[in-house]
């Protein structure tokens, strides 16, 4: 059975919320839930936090997970996550993001599984059936358009597909883009050798130098929608969450 390794890349700078993977989400710090959140994907055989800070790796070393310290220069989470890789044996490597604690680990697990079976697939994401007219408006909400294969065939922050004839209605191959990869190895250390690509520095997403290379990224649809952190707003929705027992 091929090795999996989760990496969840936690920068500790941010502009919305500085600190973030130390900031407290119902008493304990935001990487900490997401840490236990990777250790119930089953199909894991490791899980890694790759960080830029001495503070994050002795949180995470205190409740007896791993963690490495990386440099601190490097421009992407993805890049992150691509040094750790490097020196890290394996087949499959899932990017977690650190700021993701409700995420689906049950679409994760079978995606997984379906790397596992399915050469031909090299890298894969995760989405939510996008069915809110809101959502689908917001420029924050990253939309993802897979084909009848459940491959992307664009990721974008505009809506999409433009609907000129009629309002605004779900479609089947419409989702909320949620921010998990899952590479093979050696295909995400090819990727992390690209240049950005138009489109990508366009829309600030990184996924669009994969299409724009002509790779295919194959979609799985998530049960349930993931609430990033990235603002204080969103530490007080995702411990109203908590209390609700709604972690999935």
């Amino acid at each position: 059975m091929k090795r999996t390794v989760v990496i969840i890349p936690a920068r500790y700078a941010s502009s919305r919320l500085p600190g973030k993977p130390l900031v407290s989400i119902a008493g304990d710090p935001l990487i900490v839930w997401v840490w236990r959140k990777a250790r119930q994907i089953r199909q894991a055989d490791a899980v890694v936090v790759a960080t830029d800070d001495e503070r994050v790796v002795e949180v995470i070393r205190k409740q007896g997970g791993e963690a490495l310290l990386t440099p601190s220069d490097l421009p992407s989470g993805s890049d992150r996550v691509g040094w750790v890789a490097r020196q890290w044996e394996s087949d499959i490597v899932v990017n977690l993001q650190g700021d993701e604690p409700l995420v689906d680990v049950r679409a994760i697990d079978a995606a997984i599984l379906a790397i596992q079976q399915d050469e031909a697939i090299a890298v894969a994401t995760l989405g939510y059936p996008l069915q809110e007219e809101a959502l689908w408006r917001d420029p924050h909400v990253v939309k993802v358009l897979t084909n009848r294969l459940g491959d992307a065939l664009y990721f974008s922050r505009s809506p999409i597909p433009y609907f000129r004839d009629e309002p605004f209605h779900p479609l089947p191959m419409l989702f909320q883009h949620l921010g998990v990869y899952l590479f093979r190895r050696d295909f995400l250390l090819k990727y992390l050798q690209w240049e950005p690509a138009p489109p990508e520095k366009a829309e600030q997403l990184e996924q669009l130098r994969i299409l724009h290379q002509g790779y295919p990224i194959r979609v799985f649809p998530a049960a349930f929608p993931s609430v990033g952190v990235d603002t204080p707003e969103d530490v007080e929705k995702v411990e109203k969450l908590l209390e609700r027992n709604e972690i999935g």
